[in-house]
């Protein structure tokens, strides 16, 4: 269990890159030039999940394991930076989608 939080992460960035590339490339794949919200809202959404789960399992690495205490906070701290920062996304997307 404490490469979970890890794996988390790394599957977490993976959506990040595939968002970033989808907006790099959306004038030429979609017809607006913007990625819709059917495919962005789901693939934050899933980033949200998979770091939130990530700082559970952190949390319970870091109370568990006492030998590697340092790593474990380290990994909640990162995987807590990366969670809020795409909850902010998540709510701002949402915001612009459905009540503008």
């Amino acid at each position: 269990m404490s490469f979970a939080p890890l794996l988390l992460i790394i599957i977490g960035s993976i959506f990040e890159i595939i968002d970033g590339t989808l907006n790099l490339v959306a004038e030429s794949l979609f017809t607006d030039g913007v990625v819709p919200d059917y495919i962005n809202l789901p693939s934050l959404s899933i980033q949200v999940l998979l770091f939130l789960l990530a700082i559970f399992f952190s949390i319970i690495n870091l109370l568990r394991n006492k030998s590697t205490r340092i790593i474990h906070f380290c990994t909640a701290i990162m995987a807590m930076c990366l969670f809020l920062g795409r909850l902010s996304w998540l709510i701002n997307n949402i915001k612009w989608a459905y009540f503008s």
